[in-house]
């Protein structure tokens, strides 16, 4: 009873992170099986990585490109120099990827959206992954 207990309250948690993010400082939260769809278009968003260069080498979305966080404003908009194009932020848990997105909009970036619960929930989903840079 206790597992499920902590269990649930993780879980309430983690989506009260999400919500805190998306009605507080304005982060638009993207499925993982939303994200899947987008990917297979042909305008698929520029998907920023903001893990470490070893979590990314494991594993990452193909065509991701890494910007390890904290990352400065120039280096992301290296990843995606017009500010129009849709943008994805992702990390491990979603964590991390939050105050990226957050950071690319006030920059002036207009189509920035967080990967709900990162490349766990990608993975568990069965989201494509690839090894390597």
């Amino acid at each position: 009873m206790r597992t499920l207990s902590a269990l649930i309250l993780v879980i309430a948690l983690l989506i009260l992170w999400d919500v805190a993010w998306w009605l507080g400082f304005g982060v638009s939260p993207l499925s993982p099986w939303t994200l899947k769809q987008m990917v297979n278009q042909d305008n698929a968003p520029v998907i920023i990585d903001v893990r470490t260069p070893a979590e990314f080498e494991a594993f990452h979305i193909p065509h991701a490109i890494n910007v390890p966080f904290p990352a400065t404003l120039a280096e992301l908009a290296a990843a995606s120099p017009d500010p129009t194009n849709p943008i994805v932020v992702v990390c491990m848990t979603g964590h991390r990827s939050p105050p990226v997105v957050r950071q690319l909009r006030k920059g002036g970036y207009t189509d920035v959206m967080n990967a709900t619960w990162g490349m766990l929930a990608w993975k568990l989903f069965g989201g494509e992954v690839e090894a390597g840079k």
